[in-house]
């Protein structure tokens, strides 16, 4: 070998020694330095991550039925990378789901931003799919009954369902305001689906998974797994057994007067707790296509009416709390008019005693109390009797209502907010107001949830009693409640509201409504506030309808809302199983307090 040879074979191996050296090298940094990098660039091309659902929170009431669960569904997932027949598949999901051809081959076949014509890896077709819908359409991407050539074919890869649920309540429109809904991504809207978010929704999981070319998951290689935390369990104070007679009265009297909405509350006036609430127009959470949002209007917390008549509690309450008069003191009337302010009676009356201005609803004898109070303390005691104030309930959107301060008032104002004029307030307030006097003189935070637990049980929170003051003395809630008593007996307004075998205690209210800044003579609203038995109240009881379709003389609070009181009254005594007592107790306690006696001041 000559000279000039030998040199080209020496350059020769050194080439190729350089050469392999190099790529040794960049074999050691690809596997070794890099090793990381690439295998997560290879798993992300089969590997994906799968969303474990937490299970939302259930709701029950307070007897543990179940008020709102979870209904299991599948949600149809795509992936582009992986899909195959797109046009098959469109017409196996308008075939079983009822989806628009077009606009679901153009949700399958999307690509990703940014990158041109690079298919999506992961597309949800659909949301809550039935799960014997998902198995039909499983069992079509892969038909069984062809020949292998034609299912190589036929076959649809790149399909998956995940586990998913849709909420549910069972009871439909049944405590629709208290309970509300959810939206397309599980979380609540209005209600305690709203409220208590939080509990309710859980925290999801995910695990990592790889899969085939076909798309099927290749379980020895899963990967990292974070288990879900499923939502907690909110228990209310609800009774459905109370709530059933209340929505079934309430749609009787729909039925009956065609009003513009009505509300009923009944509450534990020693607890504040809430035992059913209804209101109308409702909805049905488990539809909310075409809604009108109106219906959905929680009037027990969101509606305000100048309350009427039902008013007349706080003025007597402050007079006979002050010390000012006793409830055998007499009023003058004015023979049903006075003339300084422009007000009239309902029926002309000379003098009444201040126990007879409750029981008839003398508006000019609770204006003259309301004036020896003076304007400041009778402020005062509208909010220690809660309006113009949240009540603290648990539900979203509660309003305040409308109390103006005194220095905003005019100078017959003083007359006219006592009968419940020149100022709103909700429906809630009012059976909170009315808890005062059931229990003995203290303000009640209301209540609507009882406890909160995990999905093992445990307690993770409770809500006991909640007393926000003191705001009468327990003699006056006495003598109030006598009062209130006789006012559901023969004598009073609300003789309609008296439930056989049981002494019942209440207020009438018939409040006129603005229209165009004056008080129709057409339009009213009407309601009745009382507890039953009076000596120990089981519960309050709230009924409010506004606008009913009656004759003018008809549409009062005693003839409208009363009859309700008494019929819901009578069912829920029997429900609890409240022991009769002597049917003429109301009668004894008016033969007990005599003629009326003694002075009053009058302006």
């Amino acid at each position: 070998m000559n000279r000039r040879t030998k040199s080209r074979a020496i350059c020769a191996c050194l080439g190729l020694v350089c050469g392999f050296t190099g790529f040794s090298i960049r074999l050691l940094h690809l596997q070794v330095t890099r090793h990381d990098y690439y295998s997560a660039q290879a798993r992300s091309k089969q590997c994906e991550r799968e969303i474990l659902v937490a299970r939302r929170g259930l709701i029950f009431d307070r007897t543990g039925q179940v008020l709102a669960s979870n209904q299991p569904t599948k949600n149809l997932v795509v992936d582009g990378t992986l899909l195959t027949n797109s046009e098959r598949l469109a017409d196996l999901l308008v075939k079983h789901l009822g989806l628009d051809r077009t606009k679901v081959f153009q949700r399958i076949t999307q690509t990703e931003q940014g990158k041109r014509n690079a298919p999506k890896p992961y597309i949800v077709v659909q949301k809550n799919v039935e799960v014997s819908v998902a198995e039909a359409i499983q069992a079509e991407l892969r038909p069984a009954e062809l020949s292998s050539a034609e299912i190589k074919k036929q076959e649809i890869r790149g399909v998956s369902f995940e586990d998913s649920a849709r909420r549910s309540l069972p009871n439909d429109s049944f405590l629709s305001h208290v309970l509300g809904y959810v939206n397309s991504q599980n979380k609540g809207v209005d209600g305690i689906e709203s409220g208590m978010e939080a509990d309710l929704h859980g925290t999801d999981g995910y695990r990592e998974i790889e899969r085939t070319r076909k798309g099927t998951e290749m379980v020895r290689y899963r990967g990292q797994e974070v288990a879900a935390r499923n939502g907690n369990n909110v228990s209310l104070t609800i009774d459905m057994g109370l709530q059933m007679i209340v929505e079934q009265e309430l749609d009787a009297t729909i039925k009956k007067y065609h009003p513009a909405g009505a509300t009923v509350i009944m509450m534990e006036p020693k607890t504040g707790r809430i035992l059913a609430l209804a209101n109308r127009p409702d909805y049905n959470p488990n539809k909310q296509k075409g809604v009108p949002e109106e219906f959905r209007l929680n009037l027990a917390v969101q509606a305000q009416y100048e309350p009427g008549s039902t008013f007349k509690i706080v003025t007597i309450a402050g007079v006979l709390n002050e010390g000012i008069v006793s409830l055998d003191d007499p009023v003058q009337c004015e023979n049903g008019y006075w003339q300084w302010c422009d007000l009239r009676d309902h029926h002309a009356y000379a003098t009444l005693s201040v126990n007879d201005v409750l029981v008839h609803s003398s508006n000019i004898g609770v204006a003259k109390l309301a004036s020896n109070l003076g304007d400041d303390r009778f402020y005062e005691y509208i909010h220690r009797f809660g309006f113009g104030d949240q009540t603290g309930i648990a539900l979203p959107g509660e309003i305040k209502g409308k109390v103006f301060p005194p220095y905003e008032w005019s100078k017959i104002s003083i007359t006219r907010i006592p009968m419940g004029h020149e100022v709103t307030a909700t429906p809630i307030q009012i059976a909170t107001a009315i808890c005062v006097i059931a229990n003995g003189g203290m303000l009640m935070t209301p209540q609507v949830i009882q406890s909160v637990a995990d999905e093992n049980g445990n307690i993770v929170k409770s809500y006991p009693p909640s007393p926000v003051r003191r705001v009468i003395s327990t003699k006056t809630a006495d003598h109030v409640r006598d009062a209130l008593i006789e006012v559901a007996s023969k004598k009073g307004t609300a003789k309609d509201a008296q439930v056989p075998g049981f002494v019942v205690a209440g207020k009438t209210g018939t409040a006129q409504k603005l229209v165009g800044g004056r008080y129709s003579n057409e339009k009213s609203v009407c309601s009745f506030v009382g507890f039953m038995p009076a000596e120990d109240p089981a519960f309050v009881l709230l009924v409010l309808i506004d606008e009913p379709k009656a004759p003018r003389e008809k549409s009062v609070g005693g003839l409208v809302a009363g009859p309700v009181f008494s019929r819901i009254g009578e069912r829920a005594a029997a429900y609890l199983g409240l022991k009769p007592t002597e049917p003429l107790a109301s009668d004894a306690i008016i033969a007990k307090r005599g003629k009326t006696g003694g002075n009053v001041r009058t302006p």
